[in-house]
């Protein structure tokens, strides 16, 4: 198993409509990319100091599904949207 973790902070006017519109696509992931075994994503809930806004986890199976993901049309698309409202982001992959 293989973790795709990406931490973003987001600019100030990346408000409700805009993360509703992140979600969505998230939420369609494993749908239309079938190498996506599951999502999670969601705000901070504020318990750390520093941490960053919003978090999106994919799972996929092994290092071949993620080069799958990382180049199909729907993570394209939401890596544009995501851009469009982010200050920094930072991202890990994990084997688990």
């Amino acid at each position: 198993m293989l973790k795709h973790i990406v931490l973003v902070n987001l600019t100030a006017d990346a408000d409700d409509a805009y993360l509703a519109e992140v979600g969505a696509k998230i939420d369609a992931l494993p749908e239309v990319i079938d190498q996506v075994v599951g999502v999670a994503y969601g705000s901070d809930i504020g318990l750390t100091s520093g941490s960053s806004d919003f978090a999106i986890i994919v799972d996929l199976d092994d290092v071949e599904s993620y080069a799958a993901y990382a180049a199909h049309e729907a993570h394209v698309e939401l890596a544009e949207l995501i851009k469009k409202g982010v200050a920094s982001r930072t991202v890990i992959d994990l084997k688990c």
